[in-house]
């Protein structure tokens, strides 16, 4: 353990991420966006002040309700603001434009004056359909974005993750090759459990250098669970164990690690002890399911290929005959030697 914590001193990490350009990751959620709402003047206000950071006193400057035409300029997102009850012809015509334009979009239903729940909604709902390049800023800038873009992003990783350790997984039946690849295999998923967590710091808001992000998420990950979850990614290095193992510790870990930032900035404190504990548990059993997941596509991968590769054999004429006669018939004779040339 002391060798692991001396390896993720941070000078070491800028050597594992040295290749990542977190400026152009800050540049990206720093970045303006048009966020369009449509609908009744009243109805949109309310939602663009419940989507805003200060509320109706200083509505979002990226937020724009029921721009005039003219400008030609595609929105990154709109949403559609409609009150409870049938659609209007005008609504669903509005949707259809928007979707044939595959343009991301939304529809908020006001149940009330409070439009905090039909803002959250539909926060949600763009998280799925904003282009990746767009989601991050819409968190950094806007509340509402927030939670739901946590979600997304520790999931990703999460899966990223747990999809290198099949992969890694299945090339370490070679029993001298297991030890270097679970090696590269820490640096792998180290870094991409750190570009996990400066991209939660700056959804949830925060700004700075990343040398001082990325110091404040080993600061507070210190030598508890981030190093606890890196030791049990070694369990790869026991043959015996299995793929599926390694797979829902590469899952839970990476889970895990981002919970625990998530809780960080939204609290303002690292997560306890017990905390971290019961993340860890729960991280590991949702990686279970997700190793169980991969495991059996793997095997379907593989009977679908056999498959393929029968169906084949039936198809082509004459081949399975040739492959009978070759195989009793043995190998071919070699040729005969050349003559020699005549003098």
């Amino acid at each position: 353990m002391g060798v692991m914590t001396q390896s993720l001193k941070l000078g070491n990490v800028w050597k594992v991420i040295r290749e990542v350009d977190l400026d152009a990751i800050r540049r990206e959620a720093l970045a303006p966006f048009d966020l369009v709402i449509l609908g009744p003047p009243a109805d949109a206000e309310r939602l663009r002040a419940a989507l805003s950071p200060e509320g109706a006193a200083s509505p979002h400057r990226f937020i724009r309700v029921n721009p005039s035409g003219g400008s030609g300029a595609i929105p990154n997102a709109v949403i559609v603001v409609t009150g409870p009850g049938p659609r209007s012809v005008d609504l669903d015509s509005t949707l259809r434009y928007l979707v044939e334009r595959r343009i991301p979009h939304a529809l908020a239903v006001l149940e009330s004056d409070d439009a905090t729940e039909a803002a959250t909604h539909a926060a949600a709902t763009l998280v799925g359909a904003l282009a990746d390049a767009d989601r991050l800023a819409f968190a950094h800038q806007l509340p509402a974005f927030r939670a739901p873009l946590y979600e997304r992003v520790i999931e990703d990783t999460a899966r990223a993750n747990a999809s290198f350790a099949f992969t890694s997984g299945l090339a370490e039946v070679v029993p001298i090759l297991t030890a270097p690849l679970n090696l590269g295999d820490m640096i792998v998923l180290t870094k991409n459990q750190l570009l996990m967590g400066y991209r939660l710091v700056l959804a949830a808001g925060r700004d700075g250098e990343p040398k001082q992000l990325i110091g404040e998420i080993l600061g507070m990950l210190g030598g508890g669970l981030v190093f606890r979850t890196l030791a049990r990614q070694l369990v790869g290095l026991i043959p015996v164990v299995g793929i599926v193992p390694k797979v829902a510790v590469a899952y839970g870990g990476t889970w895990a690690i981002g919970r625990a930032v998530v809780l960080w900035v939204t609290e303002g404190r690292p997560a306890s002890a017990e905390a971290m504990r019961l993340l860890s548990r729960e991280g590991l059993q949702r990686g279970r399911d997700v190793a169980r997941d991969l495991s059996a596509r793997g095997r379907a991968g593989v009977a679908s290929a056999s498959g393929r590769w029968e169906r084949l054999r039936a198809h082509v004429p004459g081949l399975r005959a040739r492959q009978r006669t070759q195989a009793a018939a043995g190998p071919p004779p070699p040729p005969p030697p050349t003559p020699p040339a005549s003098g």
